[in-house]
């Protein structure tokens, strides 16, 4: 490959790769130093077709029909958060998120891309390999930058401490297992296989101990997708770590060796440098965790730990959400403008409310003490996958997002939808920072149709 290098001056190689579609170069830029070195000084790659920022967060409201969409300000082209170009099933959930693609549920599974408008239906899943008491939650894997091709993997959960259908060999048996059998559809087949992953390191323990755990952390199943692995938190102290390349994987524990007073949750995501864990405890703390894996050790540095009281009274302040200015991001309330009960003027709304650009960011300090008393509450929506940088709710008021380097809140706007009204249940089940993909090729749109043929 150095050999071809020297034998192409750089501007004749420059003007062969630039013929070359915007996938191809990016893995063109992997071969050698000497490409990546002319693909990135001559610009050659189309960066705004890849996923390289955050377009917004998909929020699941408890009880809407579908999901919403909190829209960061773009100059570029516009994105609906609204799912309805999945023709013939209405899209009610968004469950997962990996580089500008939704794993999304409605009456089927499927694959979408908001920035393209593409989609593909998924086969039905298998059944675990563990057996039917095993529920499984399912994964999305997809890397623009080397293939058009996504991977979606169902991991298996331990059954619900109150199941008693296991039966006494499969009760001392260890967890997980030496050999994970785990099911992962293909687009690159159109089909669900069977894969087995050799672990590394011990087990977690034996299942009839792990049943009776009560740690009072509640995880949130999300996934990571790094380096060629995906990271999911399976269970409420670990994380798996499974490597597609060598077919391996191992387990991690969750720093969770903290004292708290009362209620923690554990929050997964990725962020600037790699894997990163999110603690919320005692309604306003809050740690930032980064998973550490150098010298062939692994665990978790702490990075930040902040206390959200004063931050909270602040934005708490206007308690009539009707009076709270809007906000550089706008909640594009799908939901309003999709079911509105009669009223068909929403329609022709919601299509005008979705480009909104704007400079006034409002910056808050958290050093800013505020007198009295405060019973609202900050939960977790995401983290920025590009800066260190979180996304946080704010009494399902306000969204922010908090620099934890330099402790500086940015007030995003509104993300209490018009109309809300669920009462005591009213919130944000799960969340998703959104990073645009402007790639066309997802591969098929019915997989089951396909292995129906």
């Amino acid at each position: 490959m150095a050999a071809t290098r020297r034998e192409l001056p750089d501007d004749v190689l420059a003007d062969v790769l630039r013929r070359v579609p915007p996938r191809c170069l990016a893995v063109s830029r992997c071969i050698c130093k000497a490409w990546r070195d002319v693909v990135d000084s001559r610009r050659l790659l189309r960066a705004d077709l890849l996923p390289r920022s955050v377009g917004g967060i998909f929020l699941n409201y408890c009880t809407f029909h579908s999901p919403e969409f909190f829209a960061r300000p773009t100059t570029g082209p516009a994105i609906s958060g609204d799912l309805d170009f999945v023709p013939g099933d209405n899209i009610f959930e968004v469950t997962g998120h990996c580089n500008g693609l939704l794993l999304c549920r409605g009456q089927h599974d499927y694959v979408a891309n908001p920035a393209t408008r593409q989609w593909a239906r998924l086969p039905p899943c298998p059944t675990s390999p563990m057996g039917k008491e095993f529920i499984q939650t399912k994964h999305l894997v997809y890397d623009p930058t080397l293939s058009p091709h996504y991977e979606v993997f169902l991991i298996p959960l331990l059954p619900d401490r109150s199941e008693t259908k296991l039966d006494s060999k499969m009760l001392q048996s260890q967890w997980p297992p030496s050999l994970y059998p785990l099911q992962v559809f293909s687009s690159t087949t159109g089909r669900w296989e069977e894969r087995m992953f050799d672990r590394e390191g011990a087990a977690v323990g034996i299942i009839a101990d792990m049943k009776d755990s009560t740690l009072l952390v509640w995880p949130d199943h999300h996934a990571v997708y790094w380096q060629g692995a995906l990271f999911v938190h399976c269970r409420e102290d670990i994380v798996m770590k499974i490597s597609m390349a060598n077919e391996k994987y191992k387990i991690i524990r969750m720093p969770l060796d903290i004292e708290v007073k009362y209620h923690r949750s554990l929050h997964f995501g990725r962020s600037e440098k790699g894997v990163y864990c999110a603690l919320r405890h005692d309604s306003h703390g809050l740690r930032i965790f980064l998973l550490n894996e150098s010298c062939g050790q692994i665990g978790w540095e702490l990075k930040h730990h902040v206390d959200l009281k004063s931050f909270a009274r602040k934005l708490h302040a206007l308690e009539d959400c009707s009076q709270q200015p809007s906000g550089p991001w706008i909640l594009q309330d799908i939901n309003y403008y999709k079911y509105p009960y009669g009223n068909d003027k929403h329609k022709e709304a919601v299509e005008n409310n979705f480009e909104w650009t704007s400079d006034d960011d409002s910056v808050l300090n958290v050093d800013d003490m505020f007198e009295g008393s405060y019973y609202g509450y900050t939960s977790f929506l995401g983290f920025h996958p590009y800066k260190e940088i979180v996304f946080l709710n704010a009494s399902l008021r306000r969204g922010v997002a908090y620099d934890w380097n330099t402790s500086k809140f940015q007030d995003l706007g509104k993300i209490f939808p018009k109309d809300y009204d669920a009462g005591h249940v009213a919130q944000i089940d799960t969340s998703f920072p959104f990073t645009p993909c402007w790639m066309e090729d997802l591969p098929e749109t019915n997989w089951e149709a396909y292995n129906q043929d």
